[in-house]
C-alpha cells in the first residue's frame, strides 16, 4: 500500500470511531437530561458511558499522535492531558462514585488538574509546528490576546464562583484552580492565535470551541452545580463534548492558510491588537462602576501594558524598515558600494558647505570588463566587481567615498586636504585593475575639481565625464586610437564639410548610448563607429558624391558600397573590428529597405540603428549645400513619420524623449521640460 494512503485510511477510521463516541454520548444526554429508563439504566450509563467517550477520545488522539509524524509532539501531549482527564473519571467512577460525601479534594482532582499544564504544552508546540518563524510582534499580539481574554473571562467567571465557594480553605483553592486554568488556558489559546496572525480555521476553531466549553461547564459546575441537577447534568455533557472536538481537531490537516507565514506588516495587523486594546480599556471603565474582581482588573492592566510594548517594538521595527529602505536606496546591491543617488546627495552636500571644502570628483570606466565577460561569463564579472569595488571602498576610506555607478563604471569623491587629487584618483586607479591568465583591467577616469572648476553638481559630472571618456579613447589602444585618427584625417581631407557633421553624430551618439545604458567600452565602439560611419565615401569619385542632379542607377549601385568598403577599411585595423561591424549596418532601415544586406527590424545591431538616427537628425539640423537647416520641430517630426520604416520606432521615442532633453541640460545646465517646442 502507498506510504501516503495511510494517513488518510487511519483518518477515516477515526472519523467512524468519533462518531460512534459522539453516538454514545447522544445517549448518555439522552439518558441523564430527560432521565430515561430506571435507576438501575441510568446509573449504569451515568457511569461507564462517560468514561467510555473521554478514554475513546483520549486514545483516538493519541492514535494521531502515534500514526501521523506532522505536529506528533503537540497531538501527544494533548493526549495526554485527556488520558489523565479520563483516568481521573475513571477513579471517580470505580473509587468515588458510592461515596457520600464524597472526599474533596481527591486524586481525581489531581488527575484532571493535570490536564491542564499538558494542554499548555501541547498548544505551544502546535504553534510551533504551524508558524516557522515567530516576530516580536506576534508575541506581543498574542500576550494582548491573552490578556484581554482572560480579562474579560475573570470578570465573567470569578463573581459568581466565589459567591457559590464554601467549605475548607484547600477545598476553596482547589475549586479556584479550576477557572484560573480555564483562564490562563483561553489566554494562551487566543495568544496563539494571535501570534498565528488570528487565522482562525479548521483545528485551531475546534480547540478555540473545546477549550471555552470546558470553562463554561466548570463555571456553571462550581456556581451552580450544586443548587441545580440539571445544570450539573448539562455541564457532565459538556466535557466529554469537548474532548470530542479536540479529538475531532487533532484528526484535521493542517491547511496552507493555517501553516502558511504572511509576509509583510500590512495595516490590517493591528485591528486585532487594537480591538483587544478597547477589551482592556472597557475593563477597567466597567471595573469603576461594577465589581468585577481584582484578577479581571489585573488583566486589563497588564493589557493596556502590553499594548504599549507593542507600541515601543512596532516603532523600533519601523525605524529599522526606513533605515535599512533608506540604505537600500543608496547603496549599489551587488558591490555594497554607494549609488547614484547617494553620489548626488553627497554631491550637494559638498557644494552647499560652509566654507567649501576643496574635493576631487573622478569617474572610472573599467577597461577589458567587456572581454573578461565575454570570455569567463557574467558570474565571474559580477566577483570581479564586487572585489574591485571592496578595493576600491578600502583605497578611498581615509579620503572619502567611493560609489558604483551603473555597469561598470565607478566613481569617487575625496577631500584633498591630506593628499592631492592626482595621487588620489591613482590609488583608485591602482583598486579598480586587476590582471591574470588570460586577463587585464584597467580603468580610464576623468576628474574635476570642486568648487575650483566647477560650482554645481551637474557641471561636475559632466565635465568629469567627457574627461573620463576622452582619456578612454586615447589608453584604449594606442595603435588603434592612431589608426582612427589617420582614417579621420583622411576623410575630412577628403571631404572638409564632414568634420562638423561627424563631430555632431558622435555626440549624439554618446549621450544615446548612456541613455540605452550601454557600457563604458559599447559606448566606445559605438562613438568611433558614429565617427567613422562614412569612411567608406572615400572610394566614391567626387562627381558621384557632389552630382547636383539625381544619380543613376548604376552610380546608386556604386553608392551603396561604401558601407561595405568602410568595413573592409576598418577591419584592417583589428583592434576596429566592432566598430567595423557597425558601420557596415548604418544603412539598414527598420523595414527591411536599406543596404547593403537588407536587414530588417532588430537583425540591425542596436548601434547601426542609433547611429542612423543621429545621423539624420543632425544632417536635418545643421542642414546641407543643396538644403537649408530644419528646425528641431520638423527634424522631430521627420523622424517620427520615419519611425516603423526607416528608423527604430523605439530608439526614436528614447531620442525624443531623453537623449534631446540630455543635450539641452547639458547645453543650459537646467532640465528642458519641451525639446523643441
Amino acid at each position: 500500500m502507498d506510504k501516503s494512503s495511510k494517513p488518510d485510511r487511519s483518518r477515516k477510521i477515526a472519523f467512524v470511531a468519533i462518531a460512534l463516541l459522539a453516538g454514545l454520548l447522544s445517549l448518555y444526554a439522552a439518558v441523564i437530561l430527560w432521565e430515561l429508563g430506571d435507576d438501575r439504566l441510568q446509573d449504569a450509563v451515568g457511569r461507564w458511558v462517560y468514561d467510555a467517550v473521554v478514554l475513546g477520545a483520549a486514545a483516538i488522539v493519541l492514535w494521531r499522535a502515534a500514526t501521523i509524524e506532522a505536529e506528533r509532539k503537540a497531538w501527544l501531549w494533548l493526549g495526554g492531558g485527556l488520558l489523565l482527564w479520563a483516568l481521573g473519571q475513571t477513579y471517580y467512577s470505580v473509587v468515588l462514585y458510592y461515596a457520600s460525601p464524597a472526599p474533596f479534594p481527591s486524586p481525581a482532582d489531581v488527575l484532571f488538574l493535570s490536564f491542564y499544564p499538558a494542554s499548555f504544552v501541547a498548544i505551544v508546540f502546535l504553534l510551533r509546528a504551524r508558524v516557522t518563524r515567530l516576530e516580536p510582534l506576534a508575541w506581543a499580539d498574542g500576550l494582548i490576546g491573552a490578556l484581554a481574554v482572560a480579562g474579560v473571562a475573570a470578570a465573567l467567571i470569578f463573581p459568581p464562583v466565589l459567591e457559590a465557594l464554601g467549605g475548607s480553605p484547600l477545598g476553596v483553592a482547589v475549586s479556584l484552580a479550576y477557572p484560573c486554568m480555564d483562564l490562563v488556558l483561553l489566554g494562551l489559546l487566543s495568544g496563539a492565535v494571535a501570534a498565528s496572525k488570528w487565522r482562525i480555521g479548521g483545528s485551531w476553531l475546534l480547540i478555540a470551541a473545546a477549550l471555552l466549553l470546558f470553562a463554561v461547564c466548570d463555571v456553571v459546575y462550581l456556581s451552580v452545580g450544586g443548587q441545580s441537577t440539571f445544570a450539573l447534568n448539562l455541564a457532565s455533557v459538556g466535557w466529554p463534548l469537548a474532548f470530542l472536538l479536540l479529538a475531532f481537531a487533532s484528526w484535521l490537516p493542517a491547511t496552507e492558510c493555517e501553516a502558511a507565514e504572511e509576509a509583510g506588516t500590512g495595516g490590517h495587523r493591528i485591528i486585532a491588537p487594537t480591538l483587544m486594546a478597547l477589551v482592556g480599556i472597557s475593563l477597567l471603565a466597567v471595573g469603576t462602576a461594577v465589581p468585577i474582581g481584582p484578577a479581571a482588573v489585573g488583566c486589563g492592566v497588564a493589557c493596556l501594558v502590553a499594548v504599549l510594548v507593542r507600541m515601543l517594538i512596532t516603532n523600533s521595527q519601523n525605524r529599522r524598515i526606513l533605515l535599512a529602505s533608506h540604505e537600500e536606496a543608496v547603496t549599489d546591491a551587488l558591490t555594497g558600494l554607494a549609488n547614484r543617488r547617494a553620489l548626488m546627495v553627497d554631491l550637494e552636500r559638498a557644494f552647499s558647505a560652509t566654507p567649501p571644502e576643496a574635493m576631487v570628483l573622478a569617474l572610472y570606466d573599467l577597461d577589458g570588463f567587456k572581454a573578461y565577460n565575454d570570455s569567463f561569463g557574467h558570474p565571474a564579472g559580477d566577483d570581479l566587481l564586487r572585489r574591485l569595488g571592496g578595493e576600491l571602498a578600502e583605497a578611498v576610506a581615509p579620503y572619502g567615498r567611493g560609489y558604483r555607478l551603473g555597469g561598470d563604471e565607478f566613481c569617487i569623491l575625496a577631500s584633498t586636504r591630506t593628499l592631492s587629487a592626482e595621487a588620489i584618483c591613482h590609488t583608485a586607479e591602482d583598486a579598480l585593475s586587476d590582471r591574470g591568465r588570460g586577463f587585464s583591467i584597467g580603468a580610464s577616469w576623468g576628474k574635476v575639481l570642486i568648487p575650483v572648476e566647477v560650482v554645481n553638481a551637474s557641471d561636475a559630472l559632466r565635465i568629469a565625464d567627457r574627461r573620463m571618456y576622452a582619456q578612454k579613447g586615447r589608453r584604449a589602444d594606442s595603435a588603434s586610437s592612431q589608426t582612427r585618427g589617420v582614417l579621420l584625417r583622411v576623410l575630412h581631407e577628403r571631404e572638409p564639410e564632414l568634420e562638423r557633421h561627424l563631430d555632431g553624430v558622435a555626440h549624439l551618439a554618446a549621450t544615446f548610448g548612456r541613455q540605452v545604458s550601454l557600457d563604458g567600452e559599447e559606448r566606445d565602439v559605438l562613438v568611433r563607429a558614429a565617427e567613422l560611419h562614412d569612411i567608406g565615401k572615400i572610394a566614391i569619385p567626387d562627381e558621384i558624391l557632389h552630382k547636383d542632379g539625381d544619380l543613376t542607377a548604376d552610380e546608386w549601385k556604386l553608392m551603396r558600397k561604401h558601407p561595405l568598403i568602410g568595413q573592409r577599411v576598418l577591419e584592417a585595423a583589428p583592434a576596429l573590428g566592432e566598430v567595423a561591424k557597425l558601420v557596415r549596418s548604418t544603412h539598414e532601415r527598420w523595414d527591411g529597405s536599406g543596404y547593403p544586406d537588407g536587414l530588417a527590424g532588430r537583425d540591425i545591431p542596436l548601434g547601426s540603428r542609433v547611429i542612423l538616427i543621429c545621423d539624420a537628425y543632425n544632417a536635418m539640423t545643421e542642414g546641407r549645400p543643396f538644403r537649408a537647416a530644419r528646425s528641431n520641430e520638423q527634424a522631430l517630426a521627420e523622424l517620427t513619420a520615419g519611425a516603423g520604416t526607416q528608423f527604430d520606432p523605439q530608439l526614436v521615442k528614447t531620442f525624443t524623449e531623453k537623449v534631446l532633453p540630455a543635450l539641452e541640460r547639458e547645453r543650459y545646465g537646467v532640465p528642458a521640460t519641451t525639446v523643441g517646442g
